[in-house]
């Protein structure tokens, strides 16, 4: 068990260690000694149904190549597993929100064995935020989806919200016409607001994809309940005006094209999340009634998401999905082997297929170690400081978080910060995180300065930014140490 002390709050990760000492039983009555990884798999009869007595003698595994002939196969969940039910509000109206929640709540209360919960929301502004979890009690996961998880579409789709037009196809006896058919304006007010939405969706996903990489001993199952980024928000259009007195004239031709750029972080966001070895589905509750080339329509984003992560992609009535989900679930099994013996590198292919024709998995393509805080990106770098600033998600980094007391005093439009460091760790080289968070603007802002300490008492100044909450993150990265500065009294400055 991991211990990551976070604002002065001890919180316990179970299960939380990358490569743990095993002592499994083989399919052979071996014990496989060394570091282990559990990985999910889903398998089906060709007919869909769910097989409820699969067995070792059914598959074959391959890290990198090289067979894996010694695993064990468990049915049902564990505390490894961790299910993430992310609800996108940006994209979804109320109506269409409340029944991405019944779905959920049902498959919360269906799902055999164990798991662990994360509920998350997609909200315009904020981006991807963590409401709960991960935890085991399924009660208080429903009553966090229930209670915290509402509908932002209007905070967005003000134009579309205003005509109530919402989800459904906005302008469809004007697809293929000119703009002289249809107010410029409200055109372009929903344009403008689905290009919002899908710069929202897109930044999401990629804080998503980052924070499910630092979880890679768990088997990571993502439900990402959303409509989709709108057809029009991903394409390009130009304007051939022949008629320069009336730009909405009908003489006047629109042309549209689709936005390359865009449709490649699609699907690089799909890739990307294959690569940390999660299964994804998606679930879209608009369903039937949009058409797929209304411009509202989502579905074609989606099934590309779908298809790029290997993920799976489910449409339609409430009690179909849920049906659907529901069967998928018990053919759940998690597979556990040593990977020491075969690849030492941070990333290896896994392939896993069944030996027996009659049958399908769906299962992960990769596996990812665990990285330590001074091998991460730059970006990544700042995203954890920012999970552990904000309560978030840290993950399995091998890491010691905790606070440290900050005499805080004026300096002109800056604020000198002292600290005392611990004594084992004072002559040494740290880096300070300067960080400015501005909830009015939505905007985050980071600052990093390299020191080298020379005795215990550090001193670094800070600028005052207005509107902003302000946090100073010591690292000292060769031992994993990160200490989050506090005032010593009364409220942070």
């Amino acid at each position: 068990m991991k211990r990551v002390a976070v604002f002065g709050l001890t919180i316990s990760f179970a299960g939380f260690s990358l490569f743990g000492a095993a002592a499994e039983q083989s399919a052979t009555g071996q014990k496989i000694e060394g570091r282990f990884r559990v990985v999910p798999l889903y398998a089906f009869h060709k007919n869909r149904t769910p097989v409820s007595d699969l067995t070792t003698a059914d598959l074959e595994i391959q890290i990198n190549g090289s067979r894996v002939d010694e695993f064990t196969l468990s049915k049902g969940g564990s505390d490894q597993k961790m299910i993430f039910l992310v609800f996108d509000t940006a994209s979804q109206p109320y109506h269409l929100l409340g029944k991405s929640k019944r779905i959920a709540a049902e498959l919360v209360s269906r799902i055999e064995g164990r798991s662990r919960f994360v509920v998350m929301t997609i909200d315009p502004g904020s981006g991807l935020r963590v409401i709960q979890g991960p935890n085991d009690d399924r009660k208080e996961t429903t009553r966090s989806v229930n209670q915290f998880v509402l509908a932002r579409q209007s905070d967005y789709l003000q134009s579309r919200a205003a005509a109530g037009t919402e989800i459904r196809d906005v302008y469809p006896e004007w697809r293929d016409s000119t703009p002289g058919r249809m107010k410029k304006t409200e055109r372009d007010l929903d344009r403008q607001a689905d290009r919002q939405l899908a710069a929202v969706i897109i930044s999401s996903l990629r804080t998503l994809n980052a924070i499910l990489g630092r979880f890679p001993e768990s088997s990571k199952i993502v439900h990402l309940y959303s409509c989709g980024i709108p057809l029009q928000a991903a394409a390009n259009r130009s304007l051939i005006v022949f008629d320069e007195k009336d730009v909405a004239s009908a003489n006047n031709v629109e042309i549209s094209s689709p936005d390359n750029t865009m449709y490649n972080q699609i699907s690089n966001l799909g890739r990307n999340l294959r690569e940390t070895g999660t299964i994804l589905f998606l679930i879209n509750p608009a369903g039937t009634r949009v058409g797929e080339i209304s411009s509202a329509s989502g579905k074609q984003t989606l099934r590309m998401l779908a298809q790029e992560s290997s993920g799976l992609y489910l449409e339609g009535a409430d009690k179909e999905i849920r049906r659907t989900l529901i069967e998928v679930e018990r053919g759940y099994y998690e597979i556990r082997f040593s990977v020491s013996r075969y690849s030492a590198a941070a990333e290896a292919a896994l392939v896993i297929r069944p030996k027996n024709p009659e049958l399908t998995v769906m299962s992960v393509a990769s596996l990812t170690g665990n990285r330590i805080f001074r091998e991460m990106t730059p970006q990544e770098k700042q995203a954890l400081i920012l999970s552990i600033l904000t309560d978030g998600l840290v993950g399995d980094v091998e890491l010691n978080v905790d606070y440290l007391p900050a005499e805080i005093s004026p300096a002109g439009e800056d604020v000198y910060v002292a600290v005392e460091l611990p004594r084992e760790l004072a002559r040494s080289e740290w880096q300070i995180y300067k960080v400015w968070r501005n909830s009015v603007k939505s905007e985050v802002r980071v600052e990093v300065e390299h020191v080298l300490s020379e005795s215990p008492y550090l001193t670094f100044t800070m600028a005052i930014r207005p509107d902003s909450v302000q946090d100073a993150v010591l690292v000292q990265a060769k031992t994993g140490t990160i200490l989050v500065c506090r005032a010593k009294s009364g409220p942070k400055k």
